[in-house]
C-alpha cells in the first residue's frame, strides 16, 4: 500500500512539475505573448448612401441607432469612427442620426470617403472630430423644399422651371468665420481641402488617420487595439474584422 501512494505521488508530482514548466517557459522564452483583459476595440460603423426611414437601402437612423447603443454599451470599446459616403436625404431621418450620434458618450469621430454632404454632413457634426479626404465632397447645407408643379420667385414673376425652394443657416458648431459662413448658408458644396480652410473639416486624411484620432482621444494604445466593424445582419448586430 505504501509503494502505491508513494508512485502516486510521484506521478502527482511530476505532472505539477511538467506544467509548471510549460507555464514558466511561456512566460520567459515567448516575450511577444501579450494579455488582454479585456482587449480594447475601436468600433466602425458606415453610414453608406441616402439617409431615409426607410430599411432597405441606404442608412437608416434606427440602425445606425442600434449599432451606436452596441458599441457605448459594450466596455470593450473606446471609441467609434463613422465611415461616411452620403450626399445626404431627408431632413427628419438625417436629424434623427445627428441626434443618435451626439448622445454617444464615447469618443466619435467621422471619416468623409468620396462624401459628406447636406444631411451627411449635419450627421459628422455631431461627431468631436471629422477627418476628410482632400477631394471628397462636403457642405451642400440646407434644405430643399420639393413641390410637384412649377411656381414664380416672387408673385410678379410667371411659372417657369422653378420648383423648388432651397434655404438653410448654417450655426456655427465649429470655429467659422462671418465671411465663410455667408458662403456655406448658400447651400454650396465644397472640396475636403476647401473645407478646411473653412472650418468645415477638422483635418485632411483618410480612415487609417481617422481611426489613429480616435484612440488618440480615446486614450488607449492603437497597437493594442482591435479595430472591428458593427453591422446589422438578419436583425441581429454583428461584429466584423476590419481590412
Amino acid at each position: 500500500m505504501r509503494i502505491e501512494k508513494r508512485g502516486k505521488i510521484i506521478i502527482i508530482t511530476v505532472f505539477v512539475a511538467v506544467i509548471l514548466v510549460g507555464v514558466f517557459s511561456a512566460l520567459f522564452f515567448l516575450p511577444d505573448v501579450k494579455w488582454y483583459v479585456p482587449r480594447n476595440k475601436i468600433a466602425i460603423i458606415e453610414v453608406e448612401g441616402e439617409i431615409t426611414e426607410c430599411y432597405e437601402g441606404g442608412a437608416n437612423p434606427e440602425t445606425i441607432r442600434e449599432l451606436l447603443i452596441r458599441a457605448e454599451e459594450e466596455v470593450e470599446k473606446k471609441a467609434v469612427v463613422l465611415r461616411i459616403n452620403s450626399g445626404g436625404g431627408t431632413a427628419g431621418a438625417s436629424w434623427d442620426m445627428y441626434r443618435a450620434v451626439k448622445r454617444v458618450e464615447k469618443p466619435v469621430v467621422a471619416s468623409i470617403g468620396d462624401k459628406g454632404a447636406s444631411g451627411a454632413f449635419l450627421v459628422a457634426v455631431a461627431a468631436d472630430e471629422i477627418v476628410a479626404t482632400p477631394m471628397s465632397v462636403v457642405g451642400s447645407i440646407g434644405a430643399s423644399l420639393e413641390f410637384p408643379f412649377d411656381i414664380p420667385a416672387n408673385a410678379s414673376e410667371e411659372a417657369e422651371e422653378i420648383s423648388s425652394l432651397p434655404s438653410g443657416e448654417f450655426k456655427d458648431v465649429r470655429n467659422i468665420s462671418d465671411e465663410n459662413i455667408t458662403r456655406i448658408a448658400k447651400g454650396g458644396w465644397f472640396t475636403g481641402e476647401e473645407g478646411l480652410r473653412m472650418g468645415l473639416v477638422d483635418k485632411i486624411g483618410n480612415m487609417d488617420d481617422a481611426i489613429e484620432d480616435a484612440a488618440k482621444l480615446a486614450n488607449i494604445s492603437l497597437e493594442d487595439a482591435k479595430i472591428v466593424t458593427l453591422r446589422i445582419e438578419d436583425s441581429k448586430v454583428i461584429e466584423g474584422g476590419y481590412v
